[in-house]
This record gives structure tokens, sequence and C-alpha cells, in this order.
């Protein structure tokens, strides 16, 4: 098949996660003889310098079209409509830009709401049939707001195949908006694998989290739990960046906890594995989840994990695993950590990372995508 993903944009230094999630697919999908091309409109405000027009680039055999104009909020009083249409013109300039070098596409891919909205007129124009992938976080709330219904239900009605990321953004979605899809969990990178550690000699317990430091993510009643645990020798690693960055540096200085909690921020995947391996507890007390890479790239690593019932993790967290626990609920964090630092011999490592890897290996789920697509281009008059 010759695919066209619609993204966000690519990865790069400045911006190690924007478009992570396609880009993964898209190696996933080349790796099975796709040729994959991805295509992207820049819309962000940002304070550092992007060069206008269009880049055009390969990556590991992918082909990257990027178009940087203007950002969204400079047209904030600008008519809905016209809007529409300004980025929808940026995509079917990058549309015919990449045809001419990739042939036309099979099939268009699009993740995100919005990414999807400017691909409708490529559908009408050009007779290509559009797949959805639904991840974005505003779709898991609840209540979902109006103005973003009214946004869904026309897009979705205009495509051929709508994808969500987990059981419980599809629930969401059907109630909320009417519209069924299909559940395709994110995949997990080769990267993050099992790796036998002799962690008998430390005299510690270690816990590691991920994630972009915000409130929705709630580290600071994590932080607050290791300050009341006094019965266990705990320790706290937090890994990324954020707004929330300083108050939870300021918070970790309060409560005195500069010798048991870490905040190391960003860092690379391979230096994330490294940590998680040496870990011994994942834990993530977030607020809402489509999904939750971060929860399975530590089941790929091995670790057991606390979880919130947060959306996402009810589709993989289970008794072998790890603990599911209700959200906005400190007494239920510590709780769940003194039960698993009591009970860690219970869990098996290799076990956990080996059923991760079924169930996420980015092979297993690219092969779900694709006998999708190719079903969905049967399927198109």
């Amino acid at each position: 098949m010759n695919i066209f993903i619609i993204a966000r944009g690519y990865p790069s230094k400045q911006d190690p996660t924007w478009g992570c999630f396609e880009k993964d697919q898209a190696e996933a999908l080349n790796s099975l003889g796709h040729q994959v091309t991805i295509l992207s409109v820049d819309t962000r405000f940002r304070f550092y310098w992007r060069k206008l027009g269009i880049q055009c680039a390969m990556h590991n055999n992918i082909a990257t079209f990027n178009i940087f104009l203007m950002p969204y909020a400079l047209l904030f009083f600008l008519p809905k409509k016209i809007k529409e249409w300004f980025y929808a013109w940026q995509l079917e300039i990058l549309y015919k830009r990449a045809t001419l070098q990739n042939g036309t596409p099979d099939v268009i891919y699009s993740h995100y709401l919005n990414n999807t909205l400017k691909a409708i007129p490529l559908r009408k124009k050009h007779n290509i049939p559009i797949v959805a992938m639904e991840h974005w976080s505003q779709m898991a709330y609840s209540p979902i707001p109006k103005n973003t219904i009214s946004t869904a239900k026309r897009v979705y009605a205009s495509i051929d195949q709508l994808l969500t990321v987990s059981s419980a953004l599809k629930n969401n979605i059907e109630q909320q908006i009417g519209v069924d899809s299909i559940v395709v969990p994110n995949m997990v990178g080769k990267e993050f694998h099992y790796a036998k550690q002799n962690k008998t000699e430390r005299k510690t317990i270690q816990l590691i989290t991920t994630g972009r430091l915000i409130p929705e993510k709630h580290f600071d009643m994590l932080i607050q739990a290791i300050a009341n645990i006094s019965s266990l020798p705990l320790k706290l690693i937090i890994i990324g960046n954020g707004s929330e960055k300083n108050r939870l540096k300021n918070l970790v200085n309060e409560l005195q906890l500069e010798n048991k909690v870490q905040l190391i921020g960003h860092k690379s995947k391979q230096e994330i594995v490294a940590l998680l391996q040496k870990s011994d507890i994942f834990v993530l007390p977030s607020q809402s989840e489509t999904f939750g890479v971060a929860y399975i790239e530590a089941l790929a690593c091995g670790l057991p994990i606390i979880a919130t019932d947060c959306g996402g993790p009810r589709d993989f967290v289970n008794n072998n695993n790890g603990l599911l626990i209700p959200k906005n609920n400190q007494q239920a964090i510590e709780q769940a950590i003194i039960q698993m630092s009591n009970n860690l011999s219970l869990y098996d490592n290799k076990a956990i990372a080996e059923d991760c890897q079924n169930r996420f290996a980015s092979n297993n789920v690219a092969k779900l995508i694709t006998q999708i697509l190719e079903q969905t281009i049967k399927a198109k008059p």
C-alpha cells in the first residue's frame, strides 16, 4: 500500500515527542513493506525560529513533508470557515508535492481530530479513503466540550473508518457523539525491553514515573505520598519537563525530600529504558489517559505498574502486572505503593514484559492497522 499519514509533525531535537506516535506507526507500517509518507501542517505558536514554507526530508525510509506559514493563534479573529480553509489549502499543497514524489496514495491515515478536519477536502477532491485514528485527550473528557462535539460529528461523518486507542475512548465517543469505532492500541517501541537486573544489594525501593509535568498527571500527590510513607525506604525518579516543574521542585524542598525524590528532566528513549530497567515500580496517578503509553513502556521493561482508573489503563492493567486505583485519591496512592512494595516478589518481571510485547509490539499493531486499511480501501466505491 501507498499510505499518506496526516500527522502533527515529526520529532526533532527541539520537540522530541512532537509526532512521536505517528512516527512510530509510520516506521512499523514501512517495516511491513508499505510505502509511507508523512504530511504535517505546523499551526503551533512557539518562541523559537522555524523555517517558513515547505520542509522535505527522509527519516528511516519515511518521506516527511511539513509546512509552516503562521501560527493558528494569529488567525483568532477570523471566521472558523476561513481558518479551516487556510489549513486545508496548506495540506493540499503538501499533498500535491508528495504525490509528485511518491505517487497517489491508496489511503489517507490521519491522527487526531484537527488533522482529520484538514484532510476532509482531500477525500472529497481526490476520492481517497480516510481512516482516522483518535487519541486526542479532549475526546476523553466527560463531558466533551460542545464545540468539539460539533466538529467531531461533522468530521467523523465524512471519513471511512474511525479508530480509537482504547475501549474507554471508544465508549466515550460512542456515548457522546454517537459514532462507533475500532480499538487499535498504541504500540510500544522495540527499545523498551526486559533486562534482568541485580537489585538485591540495593537498600531502597526505586519508584519511577514519566510524563509531562502538568497538573493532570498529579505528580504532586505522588511526591506527597513519598513524604507520608515513612515505613519503607523509597526513592522516586520523575522524568519529564513541563509547566509544573518549578512548583514540584519547591514541593520537594518544602517536604525535605531532596534525598528521596529526583526530578531529572527530559531524557532520551535509551536513557528512559535504562532507568526503567533499574527500577522496581512504575507509578503514574494521572487524571485522564486516552491510552497511556508510559505505562506499557514500563510493562515492556518488566515493571509492575500502579495506574489510576483514568480510561486507557483499564485495557491492560490486571492482577499479574499491577494495581488499578481510583483517581484523585491520596490514600489510595499510598496504600498501593505500600502493598506493591511489600509484595514485589509476587510479580514475574519477565512474564510481565513478554505479555506486553505480545499485545503491543509494533509489528503486531502494524499488522492490525494494515488489515483495517486494506478493508477500507476495498470498501471504497
